[in-house]
């Protein structure tokens, strides 16, 4: 017998190998937790990168991978950034300010705003990781 909300649940991410507004590199692909594809009534669109043990050729790559250029969106979205006590650290651009946000950490980024966000220093063999939320339930920018 099917329960009525079992259509709720995800139990297996899909993949994406692109984002708009976003420099990749090699960190793909990226599982997406939540979105109109996996749920068709979802507001709100997550997918999450997280390393179990950063190395040193991760901090020699970091200049070339997982960085967004400067956009912005028609909703609300936020960054969780999880692992260990500064396992990474992130430069998040809201506007024209810069701020450095460390794990765990998160910041809110209402409608609107340009923002952009990069990875800038970790530490070899911690932990760590970064799951945006979209308050849609789909992940498209706005170049600024």
């Amino acid at each position: 017998m099917s329960k009525r909300n079992e259509h709720l649940i995800v139990r297996r991410p899909i993949n994406v190998n692109e984002l708009p507004s976003h420099e990749l590199g090699s960190v793909i692909p990226f599982p997406v937790l939540m979105g109109k594809d996996l749920v068709p009534e979802a507001k709100a669109w997550a997918l999450y990168v997280f390393i179990k043990e950063i190395t040193q050729e991760m901090i020699d790559a970091m200049d070339t991978v997982g960085k967004a250029t400067p956009h912005k969106h028609d909703f609300d979205e936020m960054y969780l950034m999880i692992g260990e006590k500064d396992a990474i650290t992130f430069e998040v651009m809201l506007d024209d300010e810069f701020y450095e946000v460390a794990t765990p950490g998160a910041v809110y980024i209402p409608k609107g705003i340009p923002h952009a966000i990069r990875p800038i220093k970790a530490t070899v063999g911690l932990a760590g990781g970064l799951i945006p939320v979209c308050l849609s339930g789909e992940y498209t920018t706005i170049p600024v």
